[in-house]
């Protein structure tokens, strides 16, 4: 009986192997995500939605209610971003390390226009910070998984980042980006 559920646990390991994949994010400075940017903008996300495209394939649309246009132009207030992967009718497509936005979330996005003239997320999560307001000092903060204070979680998982872990300001953000446009 052993014999068997060594032989079901070994197959289930080899089964499961194929599956399995490592993802690994070359870290990217402020700097070099402004380089790569054709917009870089501070705003809230007014909504989010699932679609299929003509293959058939799961992706979601993200609007961005723009406050500020730090780099790029932009006609319009509402900024249209997609990204792989999503949820429709009971199937769940996953894009590994795939940045993911929330409804009433305040952020900072880095983009590219894709072939189809759609905004795209630079180098998946970390083109998006999250904006979020300093308990104690009331200052707002930047964070995504490379830079400011979520870095910390980063580096107790022992993944080597660009940057020290202290907190980024939404302000000293602002300034490195606009510094790099220069």
């Amino acid at each position: 009986m052993n014999m068997i559920r060594s032989f079901c646990a070994v197959i289930s390991l080899i089964a499961s192997a194929g599956v399995l994949q490592a993802l690994v994010i070359t870290p990217l400075e402020i700097e070099e995500l402004t380089k790569k940017a054709d917009l870089v903008v501070q705003g809230v996300v007014a909504s989010q939605a699932s679609r299929k495209d003509a293959s058939g394939r799961i992706y979601t649309e993200v609007e961005l209610d723009v406050a500020e246009v730090w780099k790029g132009k932009l006609s319009e207030k509402i900024l249209k971003v997609v990204m792989g992967g999503g949820v429709m009718g009971g199937r769940r497509t996953v894009v590994s390390g795939q940045v993911d936005y929330a409804k009433g979330e305040e952020v900072v996005g880095f983009f590219r226009f894709n072939d189809r003239g759609e905004a795209v997320t630079i180098g998946l999560a970390q083109g998006k910070f999250q904006i979020v307001k300093d308990e104690r000092t009331g200052e707002k903060l930047a964070n995504n998984p490379f830079h400011g204070e979520s870095r910390r979680s980063v580096a107790k998982a022992g993944i080597s980042t660009p940057t020290n872990p202290e907190p980024l300001t939404l302000l000293q953000l602002k300034r490195r980006v606009q510094g790099s446009t220069r």
